[in-house]
């Protein structure tokens, strides 16, 4: 009879990182699942009934790609002995991925002292359990696209996380481990540092602010007389600022990425953003067209942002302002 206890407790890794310990013994063993740390003496009931050696971790994710985590480099056959006891004990087909973590046997914030009677709801949301929705929020506004905004942790958020943690130098695992949520609580402060907050990470550098007038900032400061001279055909700018806004919020999103990463090149990199910024006018006059076309085209920091490497951000803003600004020459 499939043990239906275990099988909840695995679907629940979905959404909650749970503690598992696996009695091990050659290509098969027993399998124990919870919220809380496994007893010891749990443990040791099972290793006497199964004479097996005893692996304990963390396992999370879905079903179709549940992820054991072991803090000691485990036995060859561990994945193999997984797959064919959960199918045996739940009915259930998994894949197990098993990965080494240095924290894979520390308690989650909140989890000390758990209620691990069966049937227990365990601790609130608040007591350690990860706020999948949060964490899609975050992917979101830093440019990581995570898919539907549901609160699971689907195949689209596993993707985006995995997206984010290579780009900040963590083993891209899919898993919200307390070192992940630590980088996007930081990746998203340096986005508030972007978007014009003090963080010391950027060393000040804000996102420049729109610029409607002439090329360059000197140009904006004259542009006063210019806006006043009549113009003998009306420019069709609908193209033009249409290629700027995505360019804009593109750079904006490397930005921010750029300033999550708190390298010690964030500011000047940001600076360099700022510039390309700055010089791209919402609303050109003819006498800028030529002008303008000769930034976009030469300018090597849209260059350099778009030789990012692509696993981090991909950006093509050369091509789209070109063909915009051959329209306003029509």
């Amino acid at each position: 009879m499939p043990n239906a206890e275990l099988a909840t407790a695995l679907k629940q890794a979905k959404s909650k990182k749970m503690f598992f310990a696996f009695i091990l013994k050659g290509s098969d063993g027993q399998l124990l699942v919870s919220k809380a740390k496994i007893p010891s003496t749990a443990i040791a009931e099972a290793k006497r009934g199964v004479g097996g050696v005893p692996i304990t971790g963390k396992c999370s994710g879905p079903i179709n790609d549940l992820v054991f985590q072991v803090a000691k480099q485990p036995p060859p056959t561990l994945g193999a002995a997984l797959k064919k006891v959960i199918k045996r004990d739940t009915g259930l087909t998994v894949v197990p991925n098993v990965q080494l973590a240095g924290d894979a046997e520390a308690e989650e914030p909140g989890e000390k002292g758990a209620d691990t009677t069966p049937g227990h709801a365990g601790p609130p949301p608040a007591s350690g359990q990860v706020n999948v929705a949060g964490i899609q929020k975050a992917l979101q506004k830093l440019g990581f696209d995570p898919g539907k905004m549901d609160g699971v942790t689907g195949p689209h958020t596993q993707a985006a996380l995995k997206r984010f943690q290579q780009a900040n130098g963590l083993a891209a695992d899919g898993i919200v481990s307390p070192r992940t949520q630590a980088a996007l609580a930081k990746a998203l402060r340096g986005a508030a540092a972007v978007n014009g907050s003090q963080a010391a990470a950027t060393g000040g550098a804000q996102i420049a602010p729109e610029i409607t007038s002439p090329v360059g900032a000197q140009a904006a400061a004259g542009s006063g007389d210019a806006t006043k001279a009549p113009s003998a055909k009306a420019l069709d700018l609908g193209p033009w600022q249409a290629a700027r806004k995505k360019a804009v919020s593109d750079l904006k999103v490397l930005a921010m990425k750029i300033a999550g990463t708190r390298h010690g090149i964030a500011a000047g990199v940001l600076r360099e953003i700022n510039s390309i910024i700055v010089k791209l006018p919402a609303s050109p006059k003819a006498g800028d067209i030529d002008k303008l076309e000769d930034f976009v085209r030469n300018d090597d920091n849209i260059t350099a942002a778009e030789e990012v490497p692509g696993h981090f951000h991909d950006l093509d803003i050369r091509e789209p302002l070109l063909t915009a600004l051959e329209a306003l020459r029509q």
